[in-house]
């Protein structure tokens, strides 16, 4: 990708973009190999489905409650620090969760998780903004979003082969708490080298827009206008809560895969998210932002109605497009939010979108753990569905945010 693209129509490509790009794709591998080892770390201590939705409705919550102090940190200290700030607690925090049984000292360890998660995911945003220029921003987002996903690809297949080679070590069962602890202080060591890209000093970009554009918004914007930015996320989130926490869950215990089948599984749709970002940024040049962002928004839509079918491979190939349809979307909306928004409230407004899409998703994680112990996925499916249509329809309902 480097040797190929070099350079956008917006002009060379600040170096700073490739070190944030490395860093993302890091942190996207610790983040896969987290997602589909923890719930079944959990079931391994003896906690169930509903357990699962809390821990992820709880770390959802964290982003909720502290997105806001954190998005005036990011505008005050800087994106480049807050960046390293949130890496560096998340792998502490994990290094501290796998050393403890007892849900009373988990969650909150897992609340600290959650808000360096959020920290890190929305500094990256006013950071990624800063290198780069108007006309490069939709693709090179789109890359940073291909960058963290396109590894789960690798980062769910060796998620799922982690635990069997740890059990070999320590001679236990591949499915034992141990194996499954030790696979997940990978996760931590992965923190560590993700800040190495980062720690030196990456100068913002001199020309914020090409010759022609409209110029940059200098007023500031009422809390409200950044609250109606943020709906798409809110949905966005409860969307992806209702059935993400549980993705590893529905192939093992709908499809009977084996941890490594399911890791497999899992590695396809993080293919497709990784296809999803590249093409972002084309659909952006032809449709522009607003309408790119809508149509491949709504493409999630039909995606989660095919995993409805009692067949692996119709519900293989939703899982698939579902990823790339996300992953295609979230990059030009968080482009277009920021091309609408002054320099000086790009921090608050990327937390206002982290805030709103937490919420989302801790209220439907939670709710979708007790509605599986009752009535299995259809019932998840269909509202996440629901919710992605809302969101595209957030998306296509924004004025005054086309350049």
């Amino acid at each position: 990708m480097l040797a190929m693209r070099a350079h956008l129509s917006g002009g060379k490509i600040s170096s700073a973009v490739w070190f944030i790009l490395l860093h993302s794709s890091l942190f996207g591998l610790a983040l896969s190999i987290a997602d589909i080892l923890f719930n079944f770390y959990l079931v391994s201590l003896g906690y169930t489905v509903a357990t699962a939705g809390l821990f992820s409705t709880i770390g959802r919550a964290a982003g909720m409650l502290m997105g806001i102090p954190l998005g005036i940190m990011i505008d005050r200290i800087g994106a480049q620090r807050s960046l390293l700030i949130g890496v560096a607690i998340y792998g502490l925090g994990w290094a501290i969760l796998l050393q403890f049984t007892s849900l009373w000292i988990m969650i909150p360890i897992q609340f600290l998780i959650g808000a360096a998660f959020i920290l890190t995911s929305t500094a990256v945003t006013p950071l990624l903004a800063g290198v780069t220029n108007e006309a490069q921003r939709a693709t090179i987002f789109g890359w940073n979003a291909s960058a963290t996903m396109a590894v789960g690809l690798g980062g769910s297949v060796l998620g799922g082969v982690l635990p069997s080679l740890a059990a070999g070590m320590i001679e236990v069962g591949p499915q034992d708490t141990a194996a499954y602890r030790m696979a997940l202080m990978v996760v931590v060591g992965l923190c560590v080298i993700a800040m190495l890209p980062i720690l030196s000093r990456m100068q913002p970009v001199a020309h914020e827009r090409p010759h022609g554009a409209a110029p940059l918004p200098t007023s500031r914007l009422p809390m409200a206008r950044l609250g109606r930015f943020s709906i798409a996320g809110l949905l966005l989130g409860m969307g992806g809560g209702a059935f993400l926490p549980f993705q590893n869950l529905f192939f093992r215990d709908v499809f009977l895969l084996s941890d490594v089948a399911v890791g497999l599984v899992l590695a396809w749709g993080a293919m497709g998210m990784g296809v999803g970002g590249m093409l972002g940024g084309p659909m952006a040049g032809w449709l522009g932002l607003q309408r790119a962002a809508t149509i491949t928004r709504m493409g999630a839509v039909f995606s989660m109605l095919l995993m409805l079918t009692p067949s692996l491979i119709i519900a293989s190939i939703g899982f698939f497009w579902r990823g790339l349809s996300i992953a295609a979307s979230y990059p030009l909306n968080d482009a277009l939010i920021m091309r609408a928004t002054p320099l000086r409230q790009r921090g608050i407004a990327a937390s206002m979108m982290s805030v709103f899409w937490s919420g989302g998703w801790a209220a439907a994680a939670w709710t979708s753990g007790v509605v599986l112990e009752h009535w299995g996925f259809t019932p998840v499916i269909i509202f996440a569905a629901v919710a992605y249509f809302g969101s595209a329809l957030a998306i296509a309902t924004l004025r005054g945010v086309e350049g």
